[in-house]
């Protein structure tokens, strides 16, 4: 009878419990499992990790470093855990998923880890890092460049000296206090009238050639000419080469008598206007065109009777006659201009650097000073950081930023250092904006100060650690206000807005999140309003989706007229009007790849693309009036307006004024209704 109840309930009778006692149940292991106490000990020190580690420079991060987020994380690693572990404590299955679990999260932490570690290494090992580092940047070791380097550095002081007035000044002689390399040798070729070579030599028998046309009316640019300079590293063997003598500069300090109107600032105001309508003179009686040697990006500047503009990878610097184009007088600065220039009536300034060996001090950087009439030099002030954006003329000093974060004040006669102080960020590619006595600065990665113009006193700085490349998109001010515009990171949108975005930009936020690489994911561009007294957030515009990568400068720089703004997002590539007391969007259209400013215009916008089209449209329903084609587009050069004329200047060099009549009545060669 036992053995069949045995065999039955598998139990024995014997020790059955007896009624209304209990029975011993067996003691749960209440430890933790080797796996859990490994994941523990790796999690506390990953957490240790994330709260004490040093991000790399420059690159977006949204986890933060310090003790509270140190707190955070180690709550989130640990609730983890705790959620997991009871979830495997029902059965072996689920037990099993809980430690595979357990182990993932430990894959995902540690390779977000790795990742930042890798990325950290990278960024120091880089020899010239972007953005650039101000701790790096000192005075420049020009024995310490390569053969090279050095050649390049004296063919771009060279070219700078060589020029006066439009014409070649031989013996070429260089400043004491001017940086150049002790093994500098100059020769000279004259290859016709109008162009010259000049080559610059260092003691290995490296070499590099500049190519300089002395009248860019007559000459047209060739590809063999170019070659003839950018191929050789070797000096042909019939020239002569000489140390050029080290001689005190003899050009005058004082300026001329004659007086233009001025271009004090980028795009000539505060709201970015960029009209000059009170030249006087003779007035245009059509348009113009002139191709000039190199390169543009950046838009023209007008003073009275002359249109001023700088070559890109030339480094030049023209003066046209508005009414014609032809072209007045030629310089050359030390390096590529990427802004416009500016000019109190007499003397014209144009910052020059590149966006590469200048940010390390492999270049020569700073701001060189003309005679507006003539040409003539004034001054050149040499600088630790690149100078990509227009100084700012005020009374009697000029003031401007560097990409390292200088803030510099010179006399506007002499160039003499006033005032010289660090910025809590870097001048990228964002002129500064003056009204009254404040003068702001937006500044990467993403930080806007104010400052009195007279001391540079700090009056406020206010950083947005959800945006990037503020100091890629000059301020505008009007009404007391200042707009800014800026991409937009993963912290950037809300959850619904983040809803709303593209599935594959939405993962690739995510995974930029917790993998950071050295390209950042945006997730579109932003534009928002400060109050110029104290600096404080008045309103932030919605994000606009990201539409297409843009190489280099963003850019978006808002134009303000008759109580509208309208402003360019290349990352959108959309061009949106809005309501600068609100925010609010009146109407958006395609960017068209633009990268410069808009012009309103007679209460219409004109919007220069990359892609080669012009479009003009109402300025407050939006719709589009006409098209004008082109086969070369524009890129970071908006177009201005003066004396009758809208003038532009395309990608291939070439300086375009259309008259204002014919632009707007649709009547300009390439002209397209909407209905066509």
């Amino acid at each position: 009878m036992h053995g069949a109840w045995f065999a039955t309930t598998g139990r024995c009778p014997m020790i059955r419990p007896l009624q209304g006692v209990s029975a011993a149940q067996p003691r749960r292991t209440i430890g933790l499992s080797a796996l859990e106490r490994l994941a523990a000990i790796w999690l506390l020190l990953l957490v240790l990790f994330f709260a004490l580690r040093v991000p790399a420079w420059g690159k977006y991060d949204p986890l933060p470093t310090g003790v509270i987020p140190g707190v955070c994380y180690l709550g989130i690693a640990a609730l983890l855990l705790l959620v997991l572990r009871r979830a495997g404590r029902s059965s072996l299955v689920t037990r099993w998923a809980s430690h595979t679990a357990i182990l993932l999260l430990m894959l995902l932490f540690t390779g977000m880890a790795w990742t930042r570690v890798e990325l950290v290494r990278e960024v120091n090992a880089a020899p010239n890092p972007w953005p650039p580092r101000p701790e790096r940047i000192g005075t420049t070791n020009l024995d310490s460049l390569s053969p090279l380097q050095r050649a390049a550095w004296g063919a771009r002081i060279g070219g700078h000296v060589a020029l006066d007035r439009g014409r070649l000044v031989l013996p070429l002689t260089v400043p004491p206090e001017w940086p150049l390399p002790k093994d500098v040798e100059f020769a000279v070729r004259e290859r016709g009238p109008q162009e010259f070579e000049l080559w610059s030599r260092v003691s290995d028998g490296t070499a590099v050639c500049q190519s300089i046309l002395l009248d860019a009316n007559i000459v047209v640019d060739s590809v063999a000419r170019k070659q003839r300079c950018s191929d050789a590293h070797r000096a042909p063997s019939d020239l002569y080469f000489a140390t050029p003598p080290r001689i005190a500069d003899a050009w005058p300090s004082v300026s001329a008598p004659e007086t233009r109107p001025a271009w004090l600032q980028y795009r000539a105001d505060p709201a970015r206007t960029a009209r000059r309508e009170d030249t006087g003179g003779t007035q245009p009686i059509g348009g113009w065109h002139t191709l000039l040697d190199g390169r543009i990006r950046a838009s023209v500047s007008v003073a009275g009777d002359l249109v001023l503009v700088g070559g890109h990878g030339t480094g030049s610097l023209t003066a046209l006659d508005r009414t014609s184009g032809v072209v007045r007088w030629i310089a050359r600065v030390p390096n590529w201009v990427h802004q416009d220039p500016v000019t109190d009536g007499r003397i014209v300034l144009v910052g020059f650097g590149d966006n590469d060996g200048s940010f390390s001090g492999w270049a020569p950087s700073g701001v060189a000073a003309y005679d507006l009439a003539t040409g003539a030099r004034r001054w050149t002030a040499f600088d630790e950081g690149s100078v990509m954006t227009s100084p700012i003329i005020h009374d009697s000093v000029v003031i401007y930023g560097t990409g390292v974060g200088q803030l510099r004040q010179r006399s506007l006669a002499s160039g003499a250092l006033l005032i010289d102080r660090m910025l809590p960020g870097t001048v990228t590619m964002a002129p500064p904006v003056v009204v009254g006595d404040t003068v702001v600065f937006s500044l990467d990665h993403g930080m806007a100060c104010a400052l009195l113009i007279e001391t540079l006193e700090s009056l406020w700085c206010h950083e947005f650690p959800d945006i990037r490349k503020l100091g890629h998109a000059s301020p505008t001010i009007a009404n007391g206000r200042v707009f800014l515009s800026g991409v937009a990171t993963v912290m950037s949108p809300s959850l619904a807005e983040f809803r709303e975005l593209w599935h594959v930009l939405q993962w690739r936020l995510i995974r930029s999140a917790l993998f950071p690489g050295k390209y950042e994911v945006y997730a579109g561009q932003v534009f928002l309003s400060l109050d110029l007294h104290d600096g404080h957030q008045i309103w932030r515009s919605k994000i606009f989706e990201h539409f297409r990568d843009v190489d280099g400068h963003t850019s978006g720089t808002a134009t303000i007229e008759d109580s509208i703004a309208v402003i360019v997002l290349p990352v959108a590539d959309t061009v949106v009007a809005f309501l600068p007391r609100s925010g609010a969007t009146l109407w958006t259209a395609s960017g068209h790849e633009a990268r410069g400013p808009p012009l309103i215009l007679d209460h219409q916008v004109i919007i220069a693309g990359r892609d080669g089209v012009i479009e003009i449209r109402d300025l407050v329903s939006g719709v589009l009036t006409c098209t004008v084609r082109r086969p070369i587009g524009w890129d970071r050069a908006g177009p201005v307006v003066s004396g009758g004329l809208v003038i532009f200047a395309n990608l291939d060099g070439e300086i375009e004024a259309i008259p204002t009549s014919d632009l707007l009545g649709c009547t300009a060669a390439g002209s397209r209704l909407p209905s066509d």
